[in-house]
């Protein structure tokens, strides 16, 4: 560790980032950093360019898989910086909570990243909308009475929440209905809630399951399984594999398959 540099080892100082010259050579990056601050040599070009204003603007106005291909960039750098132009924080831990005119252009921007999320996340009923209730006005919520709205969550569907609480949600209006016949996913992706919430919001609230929104995307897995790639996948990865099930097994299983079933099962979404 405290071997003396040599002339080539100096030479490489900026030439790459620290990290990847003190891999290089053997050394912590730290001491790559102090020896390069101690001989005044600058620090190497970032590798990825500083985003303009016109890519901004691009990353606020279209999908992230048409932003990642318009500005050259990955779809992961671009979640990254709409989410640093979105969701900006306050100085202190809480979240930053939505003005009623934020709140209505925020519906009006489409967030899906592809029409194949769009089609896992959509909605099998609504469109919901959020009581658009001034700051300071009062709503009734379903599990803890009248509150006063202190803000809207920063989510694809701006919700009005507690004053005083920036994460407690009003359950009123159509957040009930959408509780009710929605998948959690859907609800998740769409008002900005975990979907660990989403369970207990329908414990509380008596939503039965499976519920429409639950089903969709079991029949679309249904569907999906039964097109002629999928098959055509299914049986490229069994040739060549052994049955791995004795012979009285197989015939067992054939048996049970072969029972009628009751028309409820037959039954499709």
């Amino acid at each position: 560790m405290g071997r003396p540099w040599t002339k080539a080892e100096i030479h490489l100082l900026g030439t790459k980032p620290d990290w990847e010259v003190g891999r290089k050579l053997g050394r912590p990056g730290k001491a790559v950093w102090a020896k390069r601050q101690a001989l005044g040599i600058q620090a190497p070009p970032p590798v990825h360019p500083r985003w303009t204003k016109a890519e901004d603007e691009v990353v606020l106005s279209m999908p992230v898989s048409e932003v990642a291909k318009a500005v050259n960039r990955t779809r992961m750098a671009v979640r990254i910086r709409r989410r640093k132009l979105l969701h900006v924080l306050k100085p202190d831990s809480g979240p930053k909570l939505l003005t009623h005119k934020e709140a209505k252009r925020r519906i009006e921007v489409s967030q899906y990243e592809s029409k194949e999320q769009e089609e896992l996340v959509r909605f099998v009923g609504g469109p919901y909308e959020p009581p658009f209730v001034p700051i300071g006005g009062w709503l009734e919520c379903r599990l803890r009475g009248n509150l006063r709205v202190g803000g809207f969550t920063n989510a694809l569907i701006p919700w009005p929440t507690a004053e005083g609480h920036a994460r407690q949600l009003i359950i009123c209006g159509d957040l009930v209905k959408a509780v009710r016949i929605e998948s959690r996913p859907a609800l998740s992706f769409h008002f900005g809630i975990s979907r660990q919430l989403v369970s207990e919001y329908r414990r509380r609230l008596g939503v039965e399951r499976p519920n429409p929104g639950s089903t969709r995307p079991f029949w679309r897995n249904v569907e999906l399984a039964r097109s002629p790639e999928a098959k055509a996948k299914m049986s490229r990865q069994r040739e060549g594999r052994r049955d791995l099930m004795p012979p009285q097994d197989r015939e067992r299983l054939r048996r049970v398959q072969r029972r009628p079933k009751p028309l409820s099962i037959k039954a499709g979404p």
